[in-house]
């Protein structure tokens, strides 16, 4: 499925990501939230599979994991962004 979007993600950080995302929400024990959430993930993994989902919108599941964009000038400078 990572091969159908144009994402520099490997495959073995989209794995990562997806456990990070299940352990985010392991101390959740009440059974009427744990609903909600499977059925959130669920939407959004049709979402995906159906491509309703551009590879900006799958990019925003790894926002945390990119190195943040430099923003001051010699930082820039520095990296070669004009």
């Amino acid at each position: 499925m990572l091969y159908q979007y144009d994402v520099p993600i490997t495959k073995k950080e989209a794995e990562e990501k997806l456990k990070e995302r299940f352990r985010e929400n392991a101390h959740v024990t009440d059974v009427r939230v744990v609903d909600i959430l499977i059925m959130k993930g669920q939407m959004e993994l049709d979402e995906v599979m159906e491509h309703w989902m551009g590879n900006m919108h799958v990019m925003k599941f790894f926002k945390d994991t990119q190195p943040e964009k430099p923003s001051d000038f010699l930082s820039k400078f520095y990296q070669g962004v004009e």
